[in-house]
């Protein structure tokens, strides 16, 4: 290969050489800012204080209290998720502010993670993959996380095909619909359980899901103005997708999409009650659907000013602009 080192090089498309600094996005630069301020150590909670508590908790009330958690991982499992968009953020070259908003999302959700980790891990220990079921409902309590989990693998596959065809704002556009209803999520729980280790936890997170609302946000308003009809829809169809994927967990699951096991209601809303009773400060269901509602409008009222349209979500009564059928193999890309 011939080189002229008399000439500039010409990198290699897709490659996250040359590095570059532009630094005039003055709102990215102060969620940056903020981003760095905010950071705590889950390590710092009350680890000790969980652990009298739940010592003094029947069996079925400690696995409750691993189960929640254990679904929630599944979307707090995200720190790949991130990764692999920062990766995709440099090979395309995107400004500098965005990056660095990427990385810090990153090592948060790597925290949310272990955070989960530990909850569980000192609730139930081993849980569930070295749990041995005493009886039908902890059998079938096993099998629900499991199954999540394995839905979570079909998810992961989607996200990373997505990006052969769609641009980073736009996928996160599920991101932005999930983060609105976890802000308040988090923010109510953080008012109602009984565990001060939790209390402190919630806290935390809600602080992490707003900056992480204000970063879709952002990213999302700086592009939307450019993308046509076809893009514009796709952003709809993330909507919906942010809905049925994170829904699971702050809400009910939709029979859309989800392939479960056939007692996995029945049982999941027997692990929620018993969790309830053990401190752990679920919205009820009539509050979870209102805090979505809250959160499709707080999306739409961004989204409408660009003329996307809002998808319908029947199941908390939201009749949209768009019905979007989600069907197995559609190619989504929904995160937390």
């Amino acid at each position: 290969m011939d080189i002229n080192y008399e000439n500039d090089p010409i990198y290699p498309e897709n490659n996250v050489y040359p590095p570059t600094w532009e630094f005039d996005d003055e709102k990215a630069m102060r969620l940056y800012r903020r981003a760095k301020k905010e950071q705590w150590d889950e390590e710092d909670l009350n680890w000790k204080k969980y652990e009298e508590i739940v010592s003094g908790l029947d069996r079925k009330q400690r696995l409750a209290l691993a189960y929640w958690w254990a679904l929630l991982s599944n979307f707090d499992n995200a720190t790949p998720v991130f990764a692999y968009a920062l990766v995709k953020a440099s090979e395309r070259n995107l400004p500098v502010t965005i990056r660095a908003l990427l990385t810090t999302i990153t090592y948060d959700e790597n925290r949310h993670n272990v955070l989960c980790g530990f909850a569980i891990d000192k609730a139930m220990k081993g849980f569930p993959f070295n749990f041995k079921p005493q009886d039908d409902l902890e059998r079938k309590a096993k099998l629900n996380v499991e199954w999540v989990w394995w839905n979570g693998s079909r998810y992961w596959k989607g996200y990373v095909e997505a990006y052969n065809k769609y641009t980073l704002d736009i996928l996160f556009t599920s991101f932005m619909m999930g983060e609105a209803a976890a802000t308040t999520v988090f923010s109510g729980m953080k008012d109602k359980t009984k565990i001060p280790t939790f209390k402190d936890a919630f806290r935390n997170l809600t602080v992490d899901e707003t900056r992480h609302y204000a970063f879709t946000h952002l990213i999302l308003n700086n592009n939307l103005n450019k993308m046509n009809e076809e893009k514009k829809m796709f952003v709809t169809k993330q909507m919906r997708a942010g809905f049925v994927f994170l829904s699971l967990i702050t809400y009910k699951p939709p029979k859309e999409f989800w392939k479960l096991p056939p007692w996995y209601e029945e049982v999941h809303e027997k692990m929620e009650e018993l969790a309830i009773d053990a401190g752990l400060g679920l919205p009820t269901i009539e509050e979870r659907e209102r805090i979505w509602r809250e959160a499709v409008a707080r999306v739409a009222s961004n989204v409408k000013r660009f003329n996307v349209k809002v998808p319908s979500m029947p199941e908390i009564g939201i009749n949209g602009d768009e019905d979007i059928e989600l069907k197995e193999d559609d190619l989504v890309a929904a995160i937390f």
